[in-house]
């Protein structure tokens, strides 16, 4: 699925200027105070006048004490299954219902979307699915289409974080979202949670707005005018911008840091490859990948081979993707012959492993339907070091990883997610359905054949049901 991201100019960006300065005990018991006053108000500013200027310089580097690993892919590695009871015990259920099901809405999974357009023209992506994120004794389920809901950790429903004012279409039978676009559509563009912290971007009459929203206190702390780029939290009160754009042919900043006011603290330079050529049909196959790891915000920048961990004014590489000669320019990733080249589609790490899903040649309808596109499954286990080869001949959307945890059902890869020590994953009914009817179910054990079919006679088509790992 294509992501598309809205980019809202709000300021221009002049020089640097002073250097990081190394904060105290003091400080971060200022800045808690400070943190206390923010949640204890709910703010709303009609317009953002940033200082001029940009706070830090930019910092790219290692960390001795842990420095990055190296990542072998151009290579097919040991083949050993990765079963998940290594890492984890006990297996929990939870069953979520959409507050929206009297209306015949559910939560999505591999779902296809189209877009229609005012004055003509249309847009669509496949493979959409809701997404769960869990913090201490809450759970938040939703997507762009229906809006975000809390749930408490028993699974019962307790408000809405965002909603939509004009709800798209929603085909339960072909599993579909239709979406008309005009002027007066109101879209949730983004959806951002660190903790109990959450940053919602949402345009409504023509006003594009962030929303800095605590589920604890169930409030916005602050609304404001949206700034550019794709938003991710990095505290409760910053956050990045993400803009890249791989067919922009000249350098410029991918990604800036924020306050929770809109003022500059730092840029990030696009230091991939450009593109050279506009000439061709255009094919983007990687997005960028974001993700926290211990209450971190981590990235990879599409075409890029690092993983790095992001703080307000520094990147710092935790692993390194070698793919050799199978590393793609990104005028090769655009418009040139994509045969044998390697496209990350897929990182989770854990504190035990990294897992990974990467192709050789990009994934579409047309190279799947004749057999050009090649899918590896693979993960490195942190404590031996290694990285190991998972042998499979299936798709993305039904990969699954085995799980003999007792009780447990095969671990959908494509859906799991990690918070703190627990490795959790959600499940549609259209999803089980899938497992069951996959060539892979058969392999299964008789237990996890018949618990796969017992969830899913019980689950209703408007619910989500979440297994946690821990």
């Amino acid at each position: 699925m294509k992501k598309i991201y809205v980019l809202i100019g709000i300021a221009c960006l002049l020089s640097f200027s002073c250097k990081e300065k190394k904060q105290t005990l003091g400080d971060r018991k200022e800045d808690t105070v400070k943190l206390e006053e923010r949640y204890a108000t709910e703010e709303t500013l009609d317009t953002i006048i940033p200082h001029a200027g940009i706070k830090f310089k930019e910092s790219r580097r290692a960390d001795p004490q842990h420095p990055p690993v190296v990542i072998g892919l151009q290579t097919e590695a040991e083949k050993k299954e990765l079963d998940l009871s290594r890492y984890y015990t006990k297996a929990e259920y939870i069953k979520l219902k959409h507050p929206l099901a009297e209306k015949g809405i559910g939560f999505l999974g591999n779902a296809r979307f189209e877009y229609s357009y005012e004055g003509g023209g249309m847009s669509s992506g496949r493979g959409f699915n809701s997404s769960v994120f869990l913090s201490g004794d809450k759970i938040v389920a939703g997507d762009s289409f229906f809006g975000y809901h809390c749930y408490d950790r028993q699974g019962n429903y307790s408000y809405t974080i965002v909603a939509k004012r004009d709800l798209p279409r929603y085909d339960r039978n072909n599993n579909r979202v239709f979406i008309t676009w005009n002027a007066a559509t109101d879209q949730i563009y983004s959806f951002s949670m660190l903790e109990d912290n959450c940053l919602t971007v949402k345009l409504m009459d023509g006003q594009a707005l962030f929303h800095f929203h605590n589920i604890a206190l169930r409030k916005n702390y602050l609304t404001r005018p949206a700034s550019f780029g794709l938003p991710m939290l990095l505290s409760p009160d910053t956050y990045v911008g993400f803009m890249y754009n791989a067919y922009i042919p000249h350098r410029y900043s991918m990604m800036h840091s924020f306050d929770i006011k809109g003022d500059t603290l730092c840029r990030f330079m696009n230091y991939n490859s450009l593109p050279t050529s506009d000439k061709g049909m255009g094919t983007n196959p990687e997005t960028s990948d974001f993700y926290y790891y211990n209450d971190r915000l981590t990235m990879r920048q599409a075409y890029n081979d690092t993983i790095y961990r992001v703080s307000v004014n520094r990147l710092t590489p935790a692993f390194i993707f070698n793919t050799g000669s199978k590393k793609p320019d990104v005028q090769t990733a655009l418009r040139g012959n994509k045969e044998g080249k390697i496209f990350i589609n897929t990182i989770l790490e854990t504190d035990d492993f990294l897992f990974t899903i990467h192709t050789e040649n990009y994934d579409s309808p047309n190279n799947r339907k004749n057999g050009s596109v090649k899918f590896f499954y693979s993960y490195y286990d942190k404590k031996s070091q290694k990285r190991y080869s998972i042998p499979s001949a299936v798709f993305p959307e039904v990969f699954t990883l085995k799980n003999s945890v007792p009780g447990a059902i095969p671990v959908l890869a494509e859906n799991m997610r990690v918070y703190q020590d627990k490795l959790y994953v959600s499940y549609t009914k259209i999803r089980l359905k899938e497992m069951i009817d996959s060539p892979g179910f058969a392999s299964y054990p008789a237990a996890q054949q018949e618990k796969l079919k017992e969830l899913y006679d019980d689950l209703a088509d408007s619910e989500l049901l979440i297994m946690i790992l821990q």
